[in-house]
């Protein structure tokens, strides 16, 4: 075999070899990277993101550098890939909040027919003291449903650290609730359409799944009205008060 030949053999092996390589994991984005994730709202407590995926698309591998409560809005079927690990599938329903806690890798594809919605709330303060409430927002951990918690007035608690509290009210047709209050920032995120809230200077605005509403520190808090036939369900994020943690539990 000539020198050519010999040099066009290993040109080609050392460029297969080099494509396996390559092709084991697609580089980590950041979250705000990453392109289904749409930037909605930045400040000094949280991001929030608005997701849609189509059916048969994939969220690109990526990385969580805080962490982040991710609230679904649709029901999917989804397999999640982790460097390193098996591939897990899993069926994801409308409500559903889990925890991606800081340093967490992975992509998403959507298996099924239908789309995938969620709201994606990055924690930019440092969290400490993580448990869940009532919800299985931590998988594998106990939950902690009875007993002293930290907010009154955001909702049954799902997830709680010393520095946030996440909860859900479900209100009934018609219901009327107060949410927010001042020296605490919070972060209101309809799960399902058919709430009004007052709104700027007053006027009513109405809310679709998937829209949320942010109450600053020094704002007082909002009225929200059931103006639908059927339950609606609004997640709220208690944040860390001016003067301390928002968590006051024992």
């Amino acid at each position: 075999m000539n020198f050519q030949g010999v040099f066009l053999i290993l040109s080609l092996a050392t460029g297969f070899l080099g494509a396996a390589v390559s092709g084991q994991e697609p580089a980590v984005l950041a979250l705000d990277a990453e392109p289904h994730h749409h930037l909605a709202l930045k400040n000094d407590y949280v991001k929030v993101y608005q997701v849609e995926v189509a059916p048969h698309d994939a969220v690109k591998l990526h990385r969580h550098d805080t962490d982040a409560i991710s609230l679904s809005l649709s029901e999917s079927l989804v397999t999640v890939h982790f460097p390193g690990k098996p591939d897990v599938q899993q069926k994801l329903t409308t409500g559903q909040i889990r925890l991606q806690a800081r340093g967490y890798v992975h992509s998403t594809s959507v298996d099924g027919d239908t789309p995938f919605r969620n709201v994606t709330v990055e924690l930019l303060k440092p969290q400490t003291g993580e448990r869940n409430g009532c919800g299985q927002v931590m998988a594998a951990q106990p939950l902690h449903c009875e007993g002293p918690h930290g907010t009154v007035g955001l909702g049954k608690p799902q997830f709680e650290t010393e520095q946030t509290y996440v909860g859900i009210l479900q209100l009934k047709p018609l219901e009327r609730v107060m949410i927010g209050e001042p020296g605490r920032a919070t972060l209101i995120v309809a799960v399902d359409a058919g709430a009004k809230h007052s709104g700027k200077n007053g006027v009513a605005e109405a809310l679709r799944s998937g829209d949320f509403v942010w109450l600053d520190n020094g704002k007082p808090g909002e009225a929200f009205l059931n103006d639908s036939a059927t339950e609606v369900r609004l997640v709220c994020f208690g944040l860390a008060r001016a003067d301390g943690p928002s968590s006051s539990r024992k």
